[in-house]
C-alpha cells in the first residue's frame, strides 16, 4: 500500500533508502516470498526440497501412504520392517546431505514457510528489526550475524525434532534476542525495544512450546533467542558495558549513604531513590530534567 503523504519524489527517495540502507533484509524477504510461491506456501514442497535441511523426498519414498496405512494388515511383516528401518536409517542422520557438501541446507530452511500468516508475520518482524539493525551496523555485520543465527538453529533444531521444518522465526528471535540484549546493556545501544514487542515475543515463545499452535519449529526459536542474546551481550560488553555496570553499582553504593535526591523528574517527580536503574536527562530546550519515560520529544 502506498503511503498517503508521500510525492512521487518522496517515494524514490524511499526506495531508495530501502535498496541502500536495507539491502540485506529486502533480499531477505524477496527471497522468502519467491520461494512461497514456487511452493505455493508450503503446499508443493517437492518443487523447493533443494532447501530443506536434508532432502525430504528420500523420506518421501518411503513413507506409507494413507491407502497403506487404512490396509495395513495386508502388508507383509517383512516389508514393514524393511521401511520401518529405512526410516529410522534417514531420521537418524539429519546432516547426511550437508555431509555430501550440500552446505547451503545449513541455512536455507529460513526461506521455507508453511501458510500464509507464517511468512506474513515472519516478514513483519524481520522488517522491524533488520532495519534497525542493519542500518546500524551496516550489511555486511548484518548477514554475518543472520547467517550465524541460522545456521545454528536450524542445526539445533533438525538434530532435536528432524529436517521438515522451515522459517526465518528462527533468525527473527535471533535478532530480537540481540536487540534485547544490547539495548539492555550497551551505554549507547542506539534504539530501544518496546515493551509491548518484547513482551509479545515472550509469550508467543512460551506458547508456542505448549503445542497449543501446531507443530512449530521451538527449538529454531529457543536457539535463535539465547545465540542473538550471547552475541548482543558481547557487542555490549565491546561497547563499555562492563564499566557501565561498574558505574552502576557505585552509584548504588553512593545512594545507599546519602539521602539526598540528585535527580527528579519535573513530570512525575521520581528520583533516583524511586528506582536506582532510572535514567535521568536535560532537555536542551528547557533546562529541565526528565526520567527517560517523560523525556520530551
Amino acid at each position: 500500500m502506498s503511503h498517503p503523504f508521500l510525492s512521487r519524489s518522496g517515494k524514490n527517495r524511499a526506495w531508495r533508502d530501502a535498496t541502500h540502507y536495507y539491502t540485506v533484509t529486502m533480499i531477505l524477504m524477496g527471497v522468502s516470498i519467491i520461494v512461497a510461491a514456487l511452493s505455493q506456501i508450503g503446499d508443493q514442497t517437492e518443487k523447493v526440497d533443494a532447501l530443506f535441511f536434508s532432502s525430504q523426498r528420500e523420506l518421501a519414498e518411503v513413507m506409507y501412504t494413507e491407502e497403506e496405512l487404512a490396509n495395513w494388515e495386508a502388508i507383509p511383516q517383512a516389508e514393514i520392517k524393511q521401511r520401518n528401518d529405512q526410516i529410522d536409517a534417514i531420521l537418524a542422520h539429519p546432516a547426511r546431505d550437508l555431509q555430501k557438501g550440500q552446505v547451503w541446507r545449513a541455512v536455507t530452511p529460513i526461506f521455507l514457510h508453511f501458510g500464509i500468516l507464517h511468512i506474513v508475520f515472519n516478514m513483519m518482524w524481520l522488517w522491524d528489526f533488520g532495519r534497525v539493525l542493519e542500518t546500524r551496523f551496516r550489511s555486511l555485520r548484518f548477514l554475518a550475524l543472520v547467517l550465524f543465527t541460522a545456521i545454528l538453529s536450524n542445526t539445533a533444531q533438525a538434530f532435536i525434532s528432524g529436517t521438515n521444518f522451515g522459517g526465518m522465526s528462527g533468525v527473527n528471535y535471533g535478532l530480537f534476542g540481540f536487540l534485547l540484549a544490547r539495548s539492555k546493556l550497551h551505554p549507547d545501544p542506539g534504539f530501544i525495544l518496546n515493551r509491548q514487542t518484547v513482551f509479545t515475543l515472550l509469550i508467543w515463545l512460551v506458547v508456542c512450546f505448549t503445542g497449543a499452535l501446531g507443530p512449530v519449529a521451538n527449538t529454531a526459536h529457543l536457539v535463535g533467542f539465547l545465540i542473538g542474546g550471547l552475541l548482543g551481550i558481547i557487542n555490549a560488553l565491546q561497547g563499555g558495558a562492563w564499566a557501565l555496570l561498574k558505574r552502576k553499582q557505585q552509584f548504588r553504593s553512593a545512594l545507599r549513604k546519602s539521602d539526598q535526591a540528585l535527580h527528579r523528574c519535573v513530570t512525575c517527580s521520581r528520583t533516583e531513590h524511586d528506582d536506582s536503574d532510572l535514567e535521568f536527562y536535560v532537555h536542551p530546550t528547557d533546562g529541565n530534567e526528565y526520567c527517560r519515560d517523560h523525556l520530551p520529544m
